[in-house]
């Protein structure tokens, strides 16, 4: 059964008593946030080696045998991303976890966060050049995980075990990879040109060659930060006047066309695409199928391809999606998935759903992707 490794980045803060700045004279120690830790990263490291760096091993069998049976290892560390020190679980799963596992997976590793691990963690006096250092890998308000997968070369995949447990596991990984000469180490610039509306905003500029149409020096869309869109080897672009905002990420293959916008804590991979007018925001996790027109994906969504017949959904028309969606499925009209609901097609006949229910749609040129004259009327 193949395996797939993923990295959850996570904020990090800390508090530093400085030599200067002892309690006992009535200061308070200084509090750091991530992009002022990047200095303490080695400090930090060799404290999580000492502390334990894996924790599965805490994870119950009898409390979590779903977990226990489909995750591989779960490896903490530091890693600094985008000028900014963030907490870093490396996961190794295999591909039959599914995405209501992801989620349980997700609310271990939190509460390792908030109630384990880090408790612990966040009580060790890390000794550094300026005082005394405590490091926090839970935070109270907003908190939450950037996902992005770890896809391997094939010339690694004997040493990746070795690869994945050595401490600097994404430096080694990036030193076995080829040199790219005359590459620049960013995919885009953030220009000063600002959204009409949203000042905050800033068109972007392809430093390289991104996709086949997505030359070097090509406009693209809007962006709030640099988090907002991965700089890496992928091909995620914003197209057109889409927008990625607040702490949303568009990463892997991802396109943003039109006026779509990701934002909140949305995280828009994979395959996905976005047109018209549609929005991915709160927490929604969009790795496959294509979102478009008027379309809202919110709450805690998953829409995602299903792993047998690797079909992913279309959400369209003013439909609202909220719960799990995969496979061949077509959400229509004023169509909608309700919190908590999952719907799964794992077969190749395709599932039309709007406001008035759901039925097999036996016509094939419904296919996801494909456009119909018998969209919005599906055999009942």
């Amino acid at each position: 059964m193949n395996e797939l490794t993923f990295k959850l980045y996570s904020p990090l803060t800390a508090e530093l008593l400085s030599d200067e700045n002892e309690i006992w004279l009535g200061n308070a120690p200084i509090e750091l946030q991530g992009y002022e830790m990047t200095d303490f990263a080695g400090a930090i490291s060799a404290q999580i080696v000492e502390e334990g760096t894996n924790i599965e091993q805490y994870m119950d069998a009898e409390d979590n045998p779903y977990l226990a049976a489909h995750v591989k290892s779960i490896r903490l560390s530091v890693e600094e991303r985008d000028g900014e020190l963030c907490g870093c679980a490396t996961v190794i799963v295999d591909e039959d976890l599914t995405e209501r596992g992801w989620n349980d997976l997700q609310d271990y590793i939190t509460g390792q966060y908030s109630d384990g691990w880090g408790e612990g963690f966040e009580q060790r006096d890390i000794q550094v050049e300026d005082g005394i250092l405590n490091v926090h890998f839970w935070q109270e308000n907003h908190f939450a995980f950037t996902v992005e997968r770890v896809e391997a070369e094939p010339q690694m995949e004997a040493a990746k075990q070795d690869v994945l447990s050595a401490a600097n596991s994404d430096r080694a990984s990036r030193q076995m990879q080829p040199p790219q000469p005359n590459r620049p180490n960013k995919k885009y610039e953030i220009t000063d040109i600002a959204h009409p509306v949203y000042p905050e905003l800033h068109r972007i500029r392809a430093l390289r060659q991104v996709r086949e149409d997505v030359p070097a020096g090509e406009l693209g869309g809007f962006v709030q930060s640099e988090a907002n869109l991965s700089q890496g080897n992928d091909d995620a672009w914003l197209y057109d006047d889409s927008v990625s905002r607040h702490e949303a990420n568009v990463c892997g293959g991802a396109q943003l066309h039109g006026r779509t916008v990701a934002q909140d804590l949305a995280l828009v991979s994979g395959s996905s695409t976005m047109y018209g007018n549609a929005i991915a925001c709160d927490s929604a996790i969009v790795t496959g199928g294509c979102i478009r027109n008027d379309a809202l994906v919110c709450g805690n969504a998953r829409v995602r391809e299903n792993p047998a017949t690797h079909i992913a959904p279309v959400v369209t028309g003013q439909s609202v999606v909220m719960g799990d969606l995969s496979g061949s499925v077509v959400v229509f009209d004023r169509g909608f998935i309700l919190p908590g609901q999952t719907v799964d097609n794992p077969t190749r006949h395709m599932i039309g759903i709007n406001e008035r229910g759901a039925a097999i749609v036996h016509d094939c040129t419904l296919a996801p992707g494909r456009g119909s004259k018998n969209r919005n009327n599906p055999e009942r």
